[in-house]
């Protein structure tokens, strides 16, 4: 076999130089994993728009499917990384229970029932093996299962089969768990294999004791002639069983194989077909796809067993399923196992197929060879030798078919990716996060805008107020109340009564020996005494100003009332005021002053329409007729000749009733005049309000003053964007930045190409 060995070596030899490219195209598609899995995993959250842009390429936006595409690459790229690493050519035995599987082994590696176990009844291969040839080494490494990887790989498939859930979390929740007696009947007509499987996990149960502490996780070795009771069901006996098989997850043997020039061969005992185990079939396909190059199918033609039936075809076709990039006839072999076999049985078979499976055409026949697996020499001769000779031809195309499947796989998925990827590129680029300056001038227009719109609603209020038809009720009837305290102040003696003011006058006058000083003395007061009660209105127009103020503040809105704060509210109205002070003092003393929008608040706080400002003027020409004497001297319009009377009883008592009438013409001129103050108020109020809108909203510098102003306070009219738009900005970018990565790792070396470094020896 010395030939054999070089070719096979040479094999070997041209896959390991694969290793390399590879291990890369494994990293960058590592890389393509995470960065997808990032763009999955938030990086899209707080983006809502990416979700809402329209057209066909938002329909798509689901990483999940990114993700998906590159754990596919990885797993093809595992299995191919698994092949090219192999140090030696592996033969994998298959089969169901009881065709002689084990016995095959043990001819191939020379160990005998204690280390394979074989024998008659149930099957006893409890582990799956792996068996490497070595002239020196001699012995097991067992890897034992952790607590954890005992639960989730042995225990939890047959709670999952069995439907029984919750699985057990913990060694102590196992140990406590109430399992059935036995399956319903219901339940195993509909499906048998349910209660041996009940009956395997109540074992595993009861014999926990005897294997929990090898849970460990580690890796031990242990010597051949021990190996047994890691590797094998133990028989029944009384009392609990030892089921050490139980905590191992992985078993390697080594020894040396009674042939000669072999030192590169490896032998693998796949998971027996059929057993009642659960994801048996999982087990049995991951070792074909991942641990072997070569599979020796066993089937024994019992007197029970003579035919090729539906069984064996599903065994076939599971092989047949994970080498799709290679002929599977390079891959089996169908070996008849005549040991012990009648030769009536073994004829049928070979005939059944021959016709059956095979065919007429035997350019796609399946290899079929008949042996005695117990026969060491025909094993070698008619086994052995014939499979390293095919596959010392066959490995090299099927290598090449393995790696150009895994290229065209990847391949695929790496246009799906990019056709992917283009999809978010274009809802991104319709998704334009704005820069910094954008946003600020974005974001001082909508201000403007919003300003605008409110002042002007304002202005409309105040314009409806100065329109005709507009009548100010409770001002007006705040004057009649006024006009009246007034009418009964004067009908009443003017405060102390008609006698005594007749009396004060009888007196004054025989003082004087004249009317005119008491009565000129008297007009003097009664003329400052009612242009001072008419001053109770007075409060209405600060209130009317209060308003004005209360509503100027509405007008520019909620943004510009968090540049002040607590200076701002509704409750006092005085505060109003303040608010629009400490704005102006904020925008004036900003880093980025905003002097005219400033200037623009200062007009609007110099209103005035109280009464000494705005009323008293008018009310003072309506108490004229009050004056003694006319201002000026060539009119001689004053009440000077009604004022001169009798310095009698009788004069006094005229000179109040000429006083009495005189005030109350100047009362009611005086209330006449105060009801047209509400339009003229109004009209002031309208005007005032007109120009602080033009100027605050039109004048020259108001656009560069809006965007400074912006500029300074955003983080404060905006708080609630703070750091939402900041954050949502910042996964835009990041978003960005994950596709234009992927787009490059993906264009970047095309990552796919595997030959390509085969081609460069």
């Amino acid at each position: 076999m010395s030939d054999i060995k070089e070719r096979l070596d040479a094999v070997l030899h041209r896959r390991r130089e694969c290793i390399p490219v590879v291990d890369e195209l494994i990293e960058r598609w590592r890389r393509i994993l995470r960065l997808s899995q990032e763009l999955g995993n938030g990086a899209t959250e707080g983006v809502p728009d990416l979700a809402k842009q329209d057209g066909p390429a938002s329909d798509s936006l689901d990483a999940t499917v990114l993700v998906r595409a590159a754990q596919e690459c990885l797993e093809v790229l595992a299995t191919v990384r698994s092949r090219v690493a192999r140090d030696t050519v592996d033969i994998g035995v298959s089969g169901r229970a009881r065709n002689g599987k084990s016995t095959l082994l043990q001819s191939l590696s020379g160990l005998g029932d204690e280390q394979i176990p074989a024998g008659r009844g149930q099957p006893v291969t409890a582990v799956r093996s792996r068996i490497y040839h070595s002239a020196t080494d001699r012995g097991a490494r067992l890897t034992m299962h952790s607590e954890q990887s005992f639960l989730d790989s042995v225990i939890a498939p047959f709670h999952t089969e069995l439907g029984l859930h919750p699985a057990p979390r913990n060694l102590t929740e196992f140990a406590d768990y109430d399992y059935p007696r036995e399956i319903r009947a219901e339940d195993v007509k509909a499906q048998p294999t349910l209660g041996p499987m009940l009956a395997r996990v109540r074992e595993a149960q009861e014999a926990l004791d005897t294997y929990r502490h090898c849970l460990t996780g580690e890796t031990c070795s242990v010597d051949l002639k021990d190996i047994r009771e890691w590797v094998a069901y133990p028989e029944d006996g009384p009392g609990p069983v030892k089921r050490s098989y139980l905590a191992v997850r992985d078993a390697v043997l080594t020894c040396p194989f009674p042939f000669e020039d072999v030192s590169a061969l490896g032998l693998g005992d796949l998971p027996g077909l059929g057993e009642l185990v659960p994801e048996a079939e999982a087990h049995h396909l991951d070792g074909l796809r991942n641990e072997v190059d070569f599979v020796v199918v066993v089937k024994r033609p019992t007197d029970t067993n003579a035919m090729w039936d539906k069984a064996d075809a599903n065994a076939l076709q599971l092989v047949g399923s994970v080498c799709t990039a290679v002929d599977v006839r390079d891959f089996v072999l169908i070996l008849v196992n005549t040991g012990d076999c009648l030769t009536e049985n073994v004829k049928a078979l070979d005939d059944d197929l021959r016709r059956r499976l095979n065919g007429p055409d035997t350019q796609r026949a399946y290899w079929v060879i008949l042996a005695d697996a117990q026969d060491r020499d025909a094993v070698r001769d008619h086994v052995l030798r014939p499979v390293l000779e095919h596959l010392a031809n066959a490995l090299p195309r099927m290598d090449e078919a393995v790696l150009q499947d895994a290229e065209a796989r990847c391949r695929e998925r790496m246009d799906f990716i990019t056709r992917e990827l283009a999809a978010w590129s274009e809802a991104l680029r319709a998704l334009a996060a704005p820069t910094a300056t954008e946003q600020t001038i974005a974001r001082a227009e909508l201000l403007r805008e919003e300003v605008a719109a409110s002042t002007q609603a304002w202005v409309d209020t105040l314009r409806a107020r100065a329109g005709d038809d507009f009548e100010d009720t409770e001002f007006l009837e705040r004057v009649s109340e006024v006009h009246e305290e007034v009418r009964t102040w004067v009908l009443t003696g003017f405060g102390t009564g008609a006698e005594r003011w007749q009396e004060r006058a009888l007196n004054r006058m025989r003082v004087d020996r004249a009317s005119l000083p008491f009565a000129s003395a008297e007009l003097n007061r009664v003329r400052v005494e009612i242009a001072r009660r008419f001053s109770a209105v007075d409060d209405l127009l600060q209130q009317r100003l209060d308003e004005y103020w209360a509503g100027l503040v509405d007008a520019l809105g909620p943004r510009l009332a968090l540049l002040v704060g607590d200076a701002h509210g509704d409750a006092d109205t005085g505060r109003s005021r303040a608010f629009l002070q400490a704005l102006a003092d904020a925008l004036r003393e900003a880093y980025d002053p905003c002097p005219v929008l400033a200037e623009t608040i200062d007009f609007a706080l110099d209103v005035r329409l109280d009464y000494r400002t705005r009323v008293l003027p008018s009310v003072r020409r309506a108490l004229g007729v009050l004056h003694p004497e006319p201002d000026d001297p060539a009119h001689d319009s004053g009440p000077t000749s009604l004022l001169a009377v009798p310095r009698t009883a009788e004069g006094a008592e005229l000179l109040l009733e000429r006083i009495t009438q005189l005030a109350r013409q100047a009362a009611y001129d005086a209330q006449t005049v105060l009801a047209q103050e509400p339009a003229t108020a109004a009209q002031a109020l309208f005007a005032y309000a007109e120009q602080f809108e033009d100027s605050f909203v039109r004048s020259e510098s108001s656009e560069a003053e809006f965007r400074r102003l912006v500029g300074e306070f955003q983080d404060r009219m905006w708080p609630e964007d703070r750091t939402g738009h900041r954050e949502t900005t910042e996964r835009v970018r990041r978003i960005r930045g994950l596709v234009a990565e992927l787009e490059r790792l993906l264009g970047e070396g095309r990552p796919g190409r595997i030959t390509t470094g085969r081609a460069a020896r």
